[in-house]
């Protein structure tokens, strides 16, 4: 999956979010051209959610086996084949060469790349994760209520990736029925051909079987027209040609079947993968409802202790007012009988 910024900068229907649409659409044209060892099957670009994002399915090649089949699945010896060497870095290598085309291609339409920083997928050394982790710690001590916007924004962001891998999963599962029903139609077209070649074998069979007649100058030749000879000859050499045939296709039939068994075991997979998920976003949409629940209980209960202690404060600002006015009188009634206070 290739992105470009975030909702705060490159969000679907903005100016930039339409120049970042723009960019991952040149991009995934050119990549296929620049990969030729991964042979691209499924391609979608993403404008239905808050950023645009690209979604590359691609299956990695390489050819050039002496032994057993002549193009295999591989993708060590596909990057080999693309000049990444043979090294455990090749893959990241490779990483780094498809962001930089990225950043290139940003940079000219005019959109600036931040350098990138330790983030998501990224790791941290142990003094980085206790320095971040003792900051975040002051900072939500002086700002309570910015614990409940990380959670919120938290929440959002897993449902958002939940919500995009399963849009993904079902493109891939689309194009994977496609693939299944043209390797059905592929098969199809086999079997017609093996069909033709057995009746093919069948006439050959029947024409060894012809008894000649034996010959009245020699005993081990016959004697059989010119023209029947010329048949002969011509069906023996179809013969020798359809088996040659036959065995290609039979092994391509068997290729085809693998091929049709190792789709039919992904998608059983995807299918699994999508019910994961299915509850990962039940069970993400549930938290989300039962911590909206919490804070506004808790904002209610902060509400009724605000009001209560505005009552007190009254109640007390008027006990307060009464015993005032008691004392007063109480010195009054004092001075009115000549007492001394």
């Amino acid at each position: 999956m290739v992105g470009i910024g975030d909702k705060n900068t490159c969000a679907v229907g903005s100016a930039d979010g339409e120049i970042a649409a723009r960019i991952l659409d040149e991009y995934a044209k050119s990549f296929s051209e620049r990969n030729p060892n991964f042979y691209v099957f499924n391609s979608v670009l993403h404008l239905d959610e808050k950023t645009p994002h690209l979604h590359i399915d691609y299956v990695p090649v390489a050819d050039g086996y002496k032994n057993g089949m002549e193009k295999r699945n591989s993708i060590s010896v596909a990057l080999e084949k693309m000049g990444f060497g043979k090294s455990k870095n090749s893959i990241n290598e490779w990483r780094i060469q498809e962001r930089q085309i990225l950043r290139e291609i940003c940079e000219k339409h005019g959109l600036e790349i931040a350098e990138e920083t330790k983030g998501r997928g990224k790791t941290f050394t142990p003094d980085e994760y206790k320095k971040i982790r003792d900051e975040a710690k002051d900072e939500i001590k002086a700002d309570p209520e910015i614990l409940d916007e990380i959670k919120d924004e938290l929440r959002e962001h897993i449902e958002n990736d939940l919500l995009s891998e399963k849009k993904h999963l079902t493109d891939e599962i689309t194009a994977k029925k496609q693939a299944f029903k043209i390797l059905q139609a592929e098969k199809s077209i086999l079997h017609n051909e093996l069909e033709a070649i057995e009746g093919k074998r069948k006439v050959l069979e029947a024409v060894k079987a012809y008894a000649a007649t034996p010959s009245k100058l020699n005993k081990d030749n016959v004697v059989i027209p010119l023209a029947q000879y010329n048949d002969l000859k011509k069906t023996a050499i179809e013969g020798a040609k359809n088996s040659r045939q036959l065995k290609e296709l039979r092994d391509r039939k068997k290729q085809l079947d693998n091929r049709e068994q190792g789709l039919n075991d992904r998608e059983g997979k995807i299918a699994e993968r999508e019910y994961s998920l299915d509850e990962k976003l039940k069970t993400a949409k549930g938290e989300t409802q039962r911590y909206r629940q919490l804070y506004s209980q808790e904002k209610q209960s902060t509400t009724d202790l605000t009001s209560q202690l505005t009552h007190q404060k009254r109640e007390a600002k008027r006990w307060e007012d009464n015993y005032n006015n008691l004392h007063r009188q109480y010195v009054q009634l004092k001075r009115s009988k000549g007492l001394v206070l």
